[in-house]
Parts: C-alpha cells; sequence; structure tokens
C-alpha cells in the first residue's frame, strides 16, 4: 500500500499514464503532468488528462519548446511550463584517440539504419570503408566514450519531444547528420550539423556523406562546425537545466523551497 497523500501535495505524473492521471483527476490535490513526449500525450494521455474539470486543469511541464507549442494546442489556456531536458556535460565530452567512424543508436529506427548504410556505402563508395559502432541498450558509460572518439553521428531521431542523443554527439565532438525527429528542429540547424527530413533515407546518406567530407578536410570548416555543436550543448548542458528548473518549481510550489 502506497503513502496517502496529503491534501497539499503536489501530484506529478508522465503523460503516458492515463489511468493514473485519471484517478489524480478526481482528487482535491493540485496536478502537474510531466509531459516528456507530445505524441505520447496525444496518443495516449488525452484520455486521463480529459478527465479533469476546466476549474482544476493541470499544469504541464515540457523538456522543449516545440512539445510545449504541441501541448497549448491540445489544451488551450492551460498553464505549460518548459524545463529543457538536457546533454549531461559532466558525462559527454571530447576523448582521444578520436577515430573515423560512424556512431548511431538505430534502436527507434533500425530499418532506416540499415538502409542508410546500404545506400551510404554504395552511392559514396569512397567512405564505403568507414566503421560504424552500432549502440544498442548500451549503458551511457559505453554511450559516452563511443560518442567521444567517434568522428561522426548518424541521428535517427523520430517523433521526439526533445531528442538527446545528437546533443550529447555534440558535446562530444562527432559532426551529426540525419533527422531531427521533429523536436529536434528546436537545436539543429546547417551550423551544427547536416540535417534532412524525416524518413528521407537516401538524403540522410548523402548527408552523412557530406559530413564525411567535412571530417576529412579538416581545416576551419570543420572546426566551425564542432564548435557550433559545442555551443548548441551547452545551451542544452545540466548547467542551463538547472536553474530553469529551479525558477519554474519556485513559482508553481513557492512553499516547498528548501536551501
Amino acid at each position: 500500500m502506497g503513502t496517502p497523500f496529503r491534501p497539499d501535495d503536489i501530484l506529478v505524473l508522465p503523460e503516458d499514464a492515463p489511468n493514473a492521471i485519471a484517478h489524480v483527476a478526481g482528487l482535491p490535490n493540485r496536478a502537474v503532468i510531466f509531459c516528456q513526449n507530445q505524441f505520447g500525450l496525444a496518443n495516449v494521455g488525452v484520455a486521463g488528462v480529459d478527465r479533469f474539470s476546466s476549474a482544476r486543469a493541470p499544469v504541464f511541464i515540457t523538456p522543449g519548446r516545440v512539445c510545449a507549442e504541441t501541448v497549448r494546442r491540445l489544451y488551450p489556456g492551460a498553464q505549460v511550463e518548459v524545463v529543457q531536458s538536457f546533454a549531461d556535460e559532466r558525462v559527454f565530452r571530447p576523448r582521444e584517440p578520436r577515430r573515423l567512424q560512424i556512431a548511431l543508436t538505430p534502436r527507434k529506427r533500425p530499418a532506416e539504419a540499415q538502409i542508410i548504410r546500404n545506400m551510404f556505402r554504395r552511392m559514396h563508395p569512397r567512405h564505403a570503408e568507414i566503421p560504424w559502432s552500432e549502440l544498442n541498450e548500451a549503458p551511457e558509460a559505453q554511450v559516452a566514450e563511443t560518442f567521444g572518439t567517434s568522428a561522426l553521428f548518424l541521428c535517427l531521431s523520430r517523433l521526439e519531444a526533445a531528442p538527446m542523443t545528437p546533443l550529447e554527439a555534440m558535446a562530444s565532438g562527432a559532426i551529426c547528420a540525419g533527422f531531427r525527429g521533429v523536436g529536434g528542429r528546436e537545436h539543429s540547424d546547417a551550423s551544427n550539423g547536416f540535417w534532412v527530413e524525416d524518413d528521407d533515407c537516401m538524403a540522410a546518406a548523402d548527408a552523412l556523406a557530406q559530413a564525411a567530407d567535412l571530417v576529412v578536410g579538416g581545416g576551419p570548416a570543420l572546426q566551425r562546425m564542432r564548435e557550433a555543436g559545442f555551443s548548441t550543448a551547452k545551451a542544452w548542458s545540466y548547467a542551463a537545466f538547472r536553474p530553469m528548473l529551479e525558477e519554474v518549481w519556485t513559482r508553481l510550489a513557492p512553499e516547498a523551497r528548501t536551501l
């Protein structure tokens, strides 16, 4: 049996737990929906959120502006806060020796990963011998080591609120290419990677080849893109996240703040 809620407790729930959200809708407590993914909210979360009366609608906390914009359209008038997720600079950083290899995390797009790999090797034979390092359910330390020593990262984001793997790759000094996964539009542009429309595998293979050309060529252009990646990752770092978190919760629950 769980600890009973006190009347002044603020209950925080994930967007993909409609039964729990529906249960809390019937309680007098203040509720906060931590919307980690706007698509999860639209898929299953709305069934619970719709149980709240307009008089005591929940507050939403989202990990980025793209996600927040969707929540505001789903629930016009709702209080929606943004507390950016973060690529942990205490873990993800450049490492030596850096190798000419392609890191990727294909869990959300295994078919696309194989398609792009085959297209890349055949359409860009000059890069056919570059090794690939697939990370499937790897622990964070292994991911950080691989990102930090890999020159290239193939981004396979899909239906994301604010994808972290490209930011972690940027923080590690890898040159990124691939899909932005919707939410990645917030932090990816032509200065920090070679980005293409989601699902366009041939364009992704071509973008990865452009990234490889940049790495092989070296020089000021490579350094500029690396620096742009570092700058982007810094804006999405733990150091940037912490004051956002404190500011939002100080407004939501000033009575709960402790020194």
